[in-house]
């Protein structure tokens, strides 16, 4: 699995339908700038204002597709196990390579049941798996306990976790080789990288994906960084409203996203 990605926006027609087509110049465009790794229907995709039957259509379209050359991961979120199953059973004959399952926004879990809902998910694809832990946006949060735990149950296609809360309460936990902590957004890229962050989900890499692939590379690798400009890409994009900012861009290329759906529009 790649450690860079750049989670996609999902393209809606006016009256905020799906417009399936409009999946196709996105790609087109991140892989013509070196982007050989996409997020499906993740926060950038707006995946909880959609149906899971609208999920499973965005499945079949990609499924029908010929992109080349590019790694494509799908964001899977559910308010009941059932739908996740579903979908994940979906995903499991399809051209996603990965699955990235966020913990059930709303609903609170406790640390048990939230480790029996990855256990019971894992039951049902072969595909690797990446564990979304997002507080702000879910009102759980994983504890360094219950990650460990489920580490230690060694299922071999879990493979990394992309982390919003803080990933130095993880330090302690011994982790498979090349496992990736995958950082949730752009914001603080470079304390994220000292913090211990080898891998990075981006929303600013939409609008300039070479740059920010270069820059998170060059993280990496210890590289003299320009902190001033890093910090003016993320802040262009991330400020105010980031996804529409986002759609704003592929519009204003000439690659049709339409906007948001209500009420974020």
């Amino acid at each position: 699995m790649k450690n860079f990605n750049v989670a996609i926006p999902t393209p809606f027609h006016d009256d905020e339908s799906l417009y399936l087509e409009g999946f196709n110049p996105i790609v087109q465009y991140l892989t013509d700038n070196g982007i050989d790794s996409l997020l499906v229907s993740g926060t950038t995709g707006e995946q909880n204002s959609m149906s899971i039957e609208e999920r499973i259509q965005i499945i079949d379209y990609f499924n029908e597709q010929k992109f080349k050359n590019v790694e494509l991961m799908f964001g899977v979120s559910a308010t009941t196990t059932r739908n996740a199953i579903k979908l994940i059973q979906k995903l499991e004959e399809s051209v996603f390579d990965s699955i990235l399952v966020q913990f059930t926004p709303y609903i609170q879990p406790t640390q048990e049941q939230a480790i029996s809902y990855i256990n019971e998910l894992l039951q049902h694809t072969t595909k690797n798996v990446v564990l979304y832990n997002t507080p702000f946006r879910t009102g759980f949060d994983l504890s360094a306990e219950s990650f460990n735990t489920l580490i230690n149950q060694k299922h071999s296609n879990l493979v990394g976790f992309k982390e919003e809360g803080d990933i130095k309460r993880h330090h302690n936990t011994n982790l498979p080789d090349n496992f990736i902590m995958f950082a949730g957004g752009d914001v603080d890229l470079t304390q994220k990288i000292v913090n211990g962050y080898n891998g990075l989900s981006s929303m600013v890499g939409n609008v300039y994906p070479q740059e920010i692939k270069q820059i998170f590379n060059d993280l990496l690798e210890d590289k003299p960084v320009h902190l001033r400009k890093i910090n003016h890409l993320i802040n262009e994009v991330i400020d105010d409203k980031a996804i529409t900012n986002i759609k704003n861009h592929y519009n204003s290329l000439g690659i049709k996203v339409g906007t948001c759906r209500s009420p974020i529009k």
